[in-house]
């Protein structure tokens, strides 16, 4: 079991240097990957939040005049970060989110499954805060490829972030949402290279075993009528 307090002292204590990893080839290639990814999956406008949002990284770029994202992070470090970059930002868990019920017209994720104790249990707290009509969109380092192999690596050596981390399939990604009453609308996936090949383009893509990055879009699931 993941010893949160310890996970989200890994992240305040790397904070102020997390988004240089960004700023690396590598980095940026799967920054702008995913974006493309959670911008083919969220709706374009409507308020919603962005769980385990770390700096803000990703809402910065997803956040416009019609679609409004509030960060949501247990970190202080990493919501120091993200309020410097004029967002706006709750001390939270996904587990216990300070959000009215039915509020939400979207949230996602970005690798935060990997690191809850109990995704299941915070996927229902989410629930709770969307609209019968919201979007929720996960995205998970796909742990049937070689960015979760690297991964895995990296945690076997001692890695103080990625030691805490579980890394998902889609299939097991997939039954954790259903689980917590979401029906699964939409999967694909992207960084179709390995971590160590030359990149040159970006593109979405069917999700297949090899895929590192893997976008699943949900919706909360409707009582079926008899």
């Amino acid at each position: 079991m993941k010893n949160m307090r310890a996970v989200t002292k890994i992240f305040d204590k790397t904070a102020s240097t997390y988004d240089n990893w960004y700023l690396s080839p590598i980095g940026m290639h799967a920054f702008c990957s995913e974006l493309m990814g959670l911008e083919a999956l969220l709706p374009h406008s409507g308020l919603g939040v962005d769980i385990g949002a770390g700096t803000g990284i990703f809402a910065a770029h997803l956040s416009t005049a019609e679609r409004d994202v509030v960060c949501i992070d247990p970190s202080p470090g990493m919501l120091r970060m993200a309020r410097k970059r004029g967002l706006p930002a709750i001390l939270a868990t996904a587990e216990s989110l300070p959000m009215k019920i039915g509020s939400l017209d979207f949230a996602y994720a970005v690798t935060v499954i990997e690191f809850l104790e109990d995704p299941v249990k915070a996927l229902r707290s989410i629930s709770v805060t969307l609209k019968e009509d919201a979007t929720l969109v996960i995205l998970l380092i796909n742990s049937e490829s070689t960015w979760g192999e690297q991964y895995s690596k990296q945690a076997e050596k001692g890695d103080p972030v990625f030691s805490h981390a579980r890394l998902y399939t889609e299939g097991e990604a997939s039954s954790l949402l259903e689980k917590a009453g979401f029906e699964l609308l939409e999967i694909m996936g992207t960084l179709t290279a390995s971590p160590d090949e030359p990149i040159k383009e970006y593109k979405l893509v069917s999700v297949k075993q090899g895929v590192g990055v893997i976008l699943i879009k949900a919706g909360k699931m409707r009582p079926r009528r008899h």
